[in-house]
């Protein structure tokens, strides 16, 4: 099941790929939401093998999941893979810059079943994709705006 949106964020990709890239500002904001999340090396790079476990509350239970960076190429690819159970998520952001102060983000998720238990999981979830996909969306227009507006804020000052 594949989820996908495209927004312009009026920014430069080299700002845009910094602030998608902050895995540090990630992981405050995903324990925020209540996901238990360490990182599986101390001293890991910030690249590509970055990788984390995670205990997500999902659906009334918590999963437990990891999650690694497959690929990163600054400023244009940012890849990652995440295992829970037999459900595989990979996660693709590309950043295409239409402009040197404005950047469009495609940003794609797609969650692969690895077993029985899963494909139903899926296929129970496939019912609400309609709502999910908006929902989805307007995350990924908020994320955005925000990234828009540090920038803006940072280019005042």
């Amino acid at each position: 099941m594949k989820f996908s949106t495209r927004k312009d964020i009026e920014a430069p990709a080299e700002y845009v790929f910094a602030q998608i890239t902050d895995f540090d500002a990630f992981e405050r904001q995903a324990m925020r939401r209540g996901v238990e999340l360490t990182r599986k090396s101390p001293a890991q790079a910030r690249g590509v093998g970055a990788s984390w476990v995670l205990k997500v509350p999902f659906r009334g239970k918590v999963r437990d999941m990891t999650a690694e960076i497959t690929e990163m190429d600054a400023p244009n690819v940012l890849k990652g893979l995440a295992v829970s159970g037999g459900l595989n998520m990979e996660m693709t952001a590309e950043l295409v810059p239409l402009s040197p102060r404005r950047t469009r983000l495609t940003f794609g998720y797609d969650v692969r079943p690895k077993s029985l238990t899963a494909r139903i999981l899926v296929q129970s979830v496939k019912f609400a994709k309609g709502t999910l996909q908006k929902r989805f969306e307007k995350r990924v227009a908020t994320y955005c705006q925000q990234v828009s507006d540090q920038y803006a804020d940072s280019v005042k000052v």
